[in-house]
């Protein structure tokens, strides 16, 4: 009797092993055929969008779920979100840990905003109906930046540029404190999304030095060309002939304090004071861009006019041997003019004339 009784245990323990071993199977096996299954979704919604975008004529009803449609885009631009939101914070932590600067209150009587901004607001432009604050910086793609402003303003309600008097939808910062007084521009840099495109600084002068001291556009670039030959060379240049205006002379111009809003340090436009939402690099541009529209909500509504944004000056190559005629002291000197640029902006400081990364 006890030996039929402990063959019947030894019996019902084996059922029971071969049971749960059974229940894993069905389990590991229904765990696979489910990840299977969204994947063949995922790629058939992938197809859906790329058939999509091909051709819309044919498409139906291919539109996709808003919550799967938003989790897709915020996949899509995740990475630039994570560069924006380091960027922003490598700002804030230089200018408050490394320069000792707190942003100004947002205070309508602060004469701050007026004194230590100047240059800025003199080059942020506004957009009214999309609470838009865009800084402009000389050699990254400004005339570009006004372009899209002037779209926007076309597409957009018009009230506060028809106010100023503007045609085109061009309208400051300065603008806005001359008409309303300084209460309305704190207003703005307070509630407006505010925006800034920045790059690698040295590459930003050489394209300055081709475009307008080599090629000389205008007059007034062919005087200022004239003027600093005749400041580093001790001898003026006759007017017969036609400036020749060497890099290594420029560089000795700017590295002694020579302005120019082409080449000036962007630290001028205090992003320490009012700190900027967002920054874009001209190294980065199209990805800065698309991901910027898709912020803030101008997408499908514009697109980024044709500018020159990358030009030959931003090449390696071509940095390296424009800056091989600078020597040790000289880059020493110019280093000293840009290091803030290059520590806010999170560039590299080079350190030789042949140490560009």
């Amino acid at each position: 009797m006890y030996r039929l009784t402990l063959k019947r245990v030894l019996f019902l323990m084996l059922l029971l092993v071969i049971l749960t071993i059974s229940a894993y199977t069905l389990y590991f096996a229904r765990y696979i055929i489910v990840k299977e299954s969204i994947c063949l979704v995922k790629n058939d919604l992938t197809e859906v969008m790329m058939s999509s975008a091909a051709d819309t004529s044919n498409v139906i009803s291919a539109k996709l779920p808003a919550d799967v449609e938003k989790m897709l885009k915020n996949k899509t631009y995740q990475h630039s979100e994570e560069i924006q939101e380091q960027r922003v914070q490598h700002i804030k932590r230089i200018c408050t840990e490394e320069y000792k600067i707190q942003p100004l209150p947002f205070n309508g009587t602060d004469k701050r905003f007026s004194s230590h901004l100047r240059a800025r607001l003199r080059t942020t432009f506004v957009n009214d109906d999309y609470k838009l604050l865009v800084t402009v910086v000389y050699k990254t793609g400004s005339q570009g930046w006004k372009k899209l402003l002037k779209q926007l303003y076309e597409r957009g309600r018009n009230v506060s540029q028809k106010t100023l008097g503007s045609e085109d939808g061009l309208y400051t910062l300065s603008q806005v404190k001359k008409q309303y007084g300084l209460n309305a521009v704190v207003n703005r840099l307070k509630n407006y999304f505010s925006i800034i495109f920045v790059r690698h600084p040295y590459t930003r002068m050489l394209s300055a030095y081709k475009e307008k001291l080599v090629k000389m556009p205008n007059k007034f670039y062919e005087k200022k060309s004239r003027g600093i030959i005749r400041q580093v060379r001790s001898i003026p240049l006759p007017d017969s002939e036609t400036p020749d205006l060497k890099f290594d002379e420029f560089v000795q111009f700017v590295a002694n304090g020579g302005w120019d809003e082409h080449w000036c340090p962007i630290l001028n436009k205090k992003p320490c004071h009012v700190y900027y939402d967002f920054i874009g690099h001209l190294e980065t541009f199209q990805d800065d861009v698309a991901y910027l529209f898709h912020l803030i909500g101008i997408g499908n509504i514009v697109e980024f006019p044709e500018c020159h944004h990358a030009t030959e000056s931003g090449d390696l190559a071509v940095l390296k041997e424009h800056f091989s005629q600078i020597s040790q002291t000289l880059l020493t000197k110019l280093n000293t003019r840009y290091k803030n640029d290059f520590k806010i902006f999170d560039y590299r400081l080079p350190q030789n004339n042949t140490d560009f990364h």
